[in-house]
Parts: structure tokens; C-alpha cells; sequence
């Protein structure tokens, strides 16, 4: 899961550029697909960095078990557990299909999560490893919408 920011960053300029030049193209058509697939990942990417958020929570409430909720949160709030929560929460606004389409917004996020992503730090098998479960992932995600018919290219298809 580690690799999705990753290669949204990669990916997503290239999206968005190819959307532009190639305007009312297939190729414009099927590079908003990808886009809105890649959206859809960064946000299964959200809900997994909410269960590991939640994970240190719990770690961390643990050890203090006399402190207040309120103390706990003085604590242990930051600067990176509050660039952490924006990371998450930006990609929520994916739900809404708007957001989900838009170039821009999708061009926003990118910039956000240029200054907090880095290259995995991965061996050759786990870059392979990676990758696979990103594939699966994408064409889950892309068949599942291809199959509602919520992708852009479905309306050239009909």
C-alpha cells in the first residue's frame, strides 16, 4: 500500500496532461478513466492509513492509561500527525463524484502530497511485491467502475 502515493505522484501529471492536449480524444477519454481509478486508490489508501492511525492510538493510549483524553492529545499532536490527518483527509473528498473527476483537484492533491511522499524504500522482490497488489488493485477498481458505468470511456462504449 506503501506505493500508492508514489505512483499517484508519477502518474498523475502525465493523466492530466494527456486530458488537455488530447481534448475530445479517446485518448483524453481513457486517461480521466485512469484518473478517476487513481483517485479511487489514494483514497483505499486513506482508509488504510486511518486503521494504521488508529493502530498507534491505541498503542500509545496504552502506555498512559492514567492521562486524560484531552492531556493525550496535547502530547502527542504535532506538526506530522497533523500533515498525517490532511494526507487523509484530503483523498475522502474522492467520494464525491465531482471531485473524483476533476483534473484539478486531482492536480491539487498531487502537489500537496509532493512534499510528504518519498520513494519506498523497497528490495527488488518487495518493488515486485508492490507493484502486483497496486495492479490488482487497479483493476479491481477499474473493473468495478467499468462495470457501474461510472468511468468516461463507458459513454463513447454506448
Amino acid at each position: 500500500m506503501q506505493i500508492i502515493p508514489f505512483l499517484y505522484l508519477i502518474l498523475i501529471p502525465f493523466l492530466v496532461i494527456a486530458s488537455v492536449v488530447y481534448a475530445n480524444n479517446f485518448k483524453s477519454v481513457f486517461s480521466k478513466s485512469i484518473l478517476q481509478v487513481m483517485n479511487i486508490l489514494l483514497l483505499i489508501h486513506a482508509f488504510y492509513q486511518i486503521r494504521l492511525l488508529v493502530g498507534v492510538i491505541q498503542f500509545l493510549r496504552s502506555f498512559n492509561t492514567q492521562q486524560t483524553v484531552s492531556d493525550f492529545w496535547l502530547n502527542y499532536v504535532d506538526q506530522a500527525v497533523l500533515r498525517t490527518l490532511v494526507q487523509i483527509l484530503l483523498p475522502l473528498f474522492f467520494v464525491i463524484p465531482f471531485f473524483r473527476k476533476s483534473l484539478w483537484f486531482s492536480l491539487g492533491v498531487m502537489v500537496y502530497f509532493l512534499d510528504g511522499t518519498a520513494l519506498p524504500n523497497l528490495d527488488m522482490l518487495d518493488w515486485f511485491i508492490q507493484l502486483a497488489h497496486f495492479l490488482s488493485w487497479f483493476s479491481l477498481v477499474y473493473a468495478l467502475f467499468w462495470l457501474k458505468k461510472w468511468l468516461p470511456i463507458n459513454q463513447i462504449q454506448s
